[in-house]
């Protein structure tokens, strides 16, 4: 009774692990190419956001200079194209 009770959690907890390292190991989001528009090439990652610009102030602006963004009294991001 013992032993069959101890193999039940055992397997139990090697299904939970297994589960778990599939789901790691399967494609992530970040690997996916996400801005595929000329007009906007570059990925903010905080924003999640596409801009046209490299600067993003995290409230839906872009902007071309990080001075510019800065003016808008947001936190800035410089974002990336992404290859």
């Amino acid at each position: 009774m013992k032993k069959e009770f101890l193999t039940t959690v055992l397997l139990g907890i090697m299904t939970v692990a297994c589960t778990t390292a599939f789901i790691a190991c399967s494609d992530d989001d970040d690997d996916k190419k996400k801005c595929k528009k000329d007009d906007a090439p570059y990925y903010c990652s905080s924003a999640k956001v596409c801009c046209g610009y490299r600067y993003h102030d995290g409230h839906g602006t872009c902007w071309e200079t990080m001075d510019g963004c800065r003016s808008s009294g947001y936190a800035c991001e410089t974002c990336h194209i992404q290859e």
